[in-house]
């Protein structure tokens, strides 16, 4: 082949250059045209919100949701603080993270007349004790500890306490959660999780030194694959687990703490100068609807607080205490609270448990 001359090799790079600009004008118009005009950006709990609610809505209005997802509300924080204000719309997350939020200045109210689906929700789940006039809030779902036990290895179990019982040594799942399980060790003897007095905490200490031989794993990402496949034969996991191993092992037992619980409920919130912030009510009454919500709880079982969503599931579920609780056992259910500084002391004591 002949070789270029000097005038043909520059010609052939301004032609090259050119080409490449036009190919990279044509990406960014052609991914205008795509990108969604509407967007909701959402963060939430990690496994916690079906893709598919997401997808439906985004056919139904038009409106494309970005879902972020944490693994624990310190985490979740972290995230909010590290970005721009307006970049997160809506956030699900604890109660006691909407004192949290509301304090330090980053939460909107919410307009409830654009939300009417909210007549979906059973009174005991409305006017909780972080925000009684859920003016910032409204619930998704909710979840507490539970007991679990395999009935063909261990004898039933009814209590806190029973988790100490030397027999267990090496043989129980435990969630690694630090307030949870603080907390059930608090209610274990009697104690308000909220009220953190030297004494109170040194109980909850002393149960924590029982429990630790106890522990085969601490596991909050699967725990329920521990019990289902026999690994551990006794459990204090959150309740929505106890129901995925039952599902695989017709063994394990479910069981409501007979001292009470520790109910963790986890909360639609708007952020404060949302870019999204119109569609905020809009999704959350998408997801508040009877049907939309039976789809999730099918999905993630954890406690429903949706009354006409009981429409379309299971009569069996509402007796089931992993899945449902009683109007009596809502009330006696203790409910953690902003502990402020406080948290640095159950920090160290998880800590010392978990390298004990």
């Amino acid at each position: 082949m002949p070789f270029l001359r000097k005038g043909d090799k520059v010609m052939k790079k301004i032609i090259i250059t050119s080409l490449s600009i036009i190919c990279i004008l044509t990406i960014i118009v052609i991914y205008q045209i795509r990108k969604p005009k509407n967007q909701l950006n959402l963060i939430i709990w990690s496994s916690y919100m079906p893709q598919s609610v997401l997808d439906n809505y985004e056919k139904k209005t038009g409106t494309h949701v970005n879902m972020t997802t944490y693994s624990s509300p310190d985490e979740m924080i972290a995230k909010v603080r590290a970005v721009s204000p307006g970049t997160y719309d809506l956030v699900v997350a604890p109660g006691n993270d909407v004192e949290i939020l509301k304090k330090v200045g980053l939460l909107d109210k919410l307009d409830k007349s654009k939300i009417p689906n909210s007549k979906n929700y059973a009174k005991d789940w409305l006017g909780l004790s972080y925000d009684k006039k859920n003016s910032y809030s409204l619930p998704y779902l909710g979840s507490y500890l539970a007991l679990a036990y395999n009935k063909k290895k261990v004898s039933p179990i009814n209590n806190y306490s029973d988790l100490l019982n030397p027999k267990f040594k090496n043989s129980e799942v435990v969630v690694s959660d630090a307030r949870a399980v603080i907390d059930s060790a608090l209610i274990n003897s009697d104690l308000n999780v909220n009220q953190l007095t030297n004494e109170n905490l040194r109980s909850a200490t002393n149960f924590l030194i029982a429990l630790r031989p106890n522990i085969k794993a601490l596991d909050s990402d699967s725990p329920h694959t521990l019990l289902a496949n026999g690994e551990a034969s006794v459990g204090l996991v959150y309740n929505a687990e106890i129901t995925m191993a039952k599902m695989a092992n017709k063994n394990i037992v479910g069981v409501y703490p007979s001292s009470g619980i520790d109910l963790q409920v986890d909360n639609f919130m708007k952020f404060k100068n949302a870019k999204g912030g119109k569609n905020v009510e809009k999704f959350i009454n998408y997801v508040e609807s009877a049907k939309v919500f039976s789809s999730i709880v099918k999905e993630y079982p954890y406690l429903n607080p949706n009354e006409s969503a009981w429409t379309y599931l299971p009569n069996s579920w509402k007796t089931d205490p992993m899945r449902n609780l009683t109007a009596q056992q809502l009330q006696k259910a203790q409910m953690p609270l902003d502990i402020g500084s406080k948290t640095r002391v159950l920090d160290k004591m998880w800590n010392n448990f978990v390298n004990q």
